[in-house]
Parts: C-alpha cells; sequence; structure tokens
C-alpha cells in the first residue's frame, strides 16, 4: 500500500501511513462486515462490503474528508477531492443499476508475502460468496498489476479516470455473479 501508485500521486510523503490508517478506519467504522477476511498471520487481507447497505453516513464521510485533507499536498488536494466525488458518484450510479452490490475496498499483501496466491484466494473465497448471493462486485484498481490479478479473476473495467492529466490511472472494474453469466439459479438450474 505504500508504493500505490495513487496514493503516492495525491499524499505528501511524510502522510502516506496517515494517510492509509485514515482510510481503513474509515472504511471499518461504518459497520462490522462479515466480508472482511485475513489469512493467518495477517499476510494478507481482503476488505469488502455490502454497498450501499453498509455505506458511511453523511455525517461520517465529512468527518472522513475532513481527516484526509492534511495527507493531501496543497498542489494535489483539488484533484484527490475530484478523484474522491468521481468514486462515489460511480459507486452510487453502479447500485443504482444493479442494486446491493459487494465493494471492493482492499485487497492487499505485505510486500514479502505479494505474488505467492494470498490474494488470488482471498479474492476467490469473496467472489464464491458474491456467487452464492447472486451480487455484483466492483472496485477500483489503482495499479496495472492488481488491474490484471482481477481481470484474472473475472472482473472488467468499465471506465478509467485520472485525478489530473499527469496522474497515474485508477481502473474502475466490475464482476458479474456467475449465475448471471451462465443464466441458472446458482445450482445449474435454469
Amino acid at each position: 500500500m505504500a508504493n500505490d501508485p495513487i496514493a503516492c500521486y495525491l499524499v505528501k510523503g511524510s502522510s502516506i501511513g496517515r494517510f492509509w490508517d485514515v482510510m481503513i478506519t474509515q472504511y471499518l467504522t461504518p459497520t462490522q462486515s462479515e466480508l472482511n477476511f485475513i489469512t493467518e498471520g495477517a499476510k494478507a487481507a481482503v476488505l469488502a462490503r455490502v454497498y450501499p447497505d453498509e455505506k458511511a453516513s453523511a455525517f461520517q464521510s465529512f468527518l472522513f474528508t475532513l481527516r484526509m485533507v492534511p495527507c493531501f499536498s496543497t498542489k494535489r488536494l483539488r484533484a484527490a477531492l475530484r478523484m474522491g466525488d468521481k468514486m462515489d458518484s460511480t459507486k452510487d450510479a453502479f447500485g443504482k443499476e444493479h442494486g446491493s452490490y459487494i465493494y471492493v475496498f482492499l485487497l492487499g499483501a505485505r510486500p514479502e508475502w505479494q505474488g505467492r496466491g494470498l490474494g488470488s484466494a482471498l479474492l476467490q473465497h469473496l467472489n464464491s460468496i458474491a456467487d452464492a448471493k447472486g451480487m455484483h462486485c466492483y472496485l477500483e484498481s489503482s495499479s496495472e498489476r492488481s488491474r490484471r490479478l482481477y481481470m484474472r479473476h473475472g472482473y472488467v473495467e468499465i471506465e478509467t479516470i485520472k485525478a489530473a492529466r499527469d496522474a497515474p490511472p485508477m481502473f474502475l472494474m466490475s464482476r458479474t455473479p456467475s449465475n448471471l453469466l451462465t443464466g441458472t439459479n446458482g445450482n445449474g438450474v435454469l
């Protein structure tokens, strides 16, 4: 996470730890989602929730913005706020189109455990839950490497956004539950 391209672009170098602390605290505050999983030894984790059912309140979102502002460089603050607004509006539009869905907030592994299949295992587990519930998944991928991982697990890119012209891209991605792809009710029955 410390090398996340979007965070590195938007956040003052000395504030990267605070940035992730505020992000994860904000994410965990509204609910205790049953979709958060961590591997043994805290080597990797996935944080997800049903959106918009477990969405933060307007007041929680306001407080989050106040806590985030000091993390951003003055030069990048406006871009960060625009990007946040775009991400929120896209999540809301996705919900209007598909109903409640699983929002994958974070999938990550400790640097020394990356590339060993832990992220794939966590994502497969989350996807199996989504399939069982007949729910779409939605996420924002902040690197080409993670984008490729998500694509291997059935996610498709729905839009690419940038905080500014010189910013790295963020890939907005979704996954359709397998029962909707096959036209079955999840048990192989039409």
